[in-house]
């Protein structure tokens, strides 16, 4: 009987359980590259679990352009990636709501939504320093973007 109720108790989630250490990035994730794979690869190895905050089509438009894949399509191919464990949306610029909501360990984020062109704050700081985690700065990996891509396709 005694094992049993230790059985029971792991199945559980008791104290024999490690916390796993929760990642949390975000971003517009549009016509899905490389640069994308390698954000989303470096974020993951951060921790145990890579939440990606996904921005709705009507905040994408107010700080960029249309996206051209809708945010019905951008969810499955986020899914869809193996660095990722769990996709939510992300209603506004700021990530703030979505870091009180799930309580990351850390924020990962590389330039771009908001930062990195002259504004130093990285959003969602204030927010991750309130519940006690950390922000971590990814490296931009040159060669591609989204805007890039864009230019190509109109021969620009």
């Amino acid at each position: 009987m005694k094992t049993k109720k230790i059985k029971e108790k792991k199945k559980k989630g008791g104290k024999n359980k490690k916390k796993e250490m929760i990642v949390y990035t975000y971003g517009v994730f549009d016509l899905f590259h490389r640069g994308h794979i390698e954000l989303l690869r470096d974020a993951k190895a951060l921790g145990d679990k890579l939440m990606v905050g996904l921005f709705t089509d009507e905040i994408v438009k107010k700080f960029k352009r249309e996206p051209i894949i809708p945010l019905d399509h951008r969810i499955p191919m986020l899914e869809h990636c193996v660095f990722v464990d769990r996709v939510v949306i992300q209603e506004e610029l700021h990530p703030d709501k979505n870091i009180r909501t799930h309580k990351p360990h850390i924020l990962a984020k590389g330039p771009g939504a908001g930062w990195g062109e002259g504004n130093t704050e990285i959003p969602g700081a204030k927010t991750m320093s309130e519940i006690g985690g950390k922000v971590v700065v990814l490296e931009y990996h040159e060669g591609i973007s989204t805007s890039q891509i864009i230019k190509k396709i109109k021969g620009e």
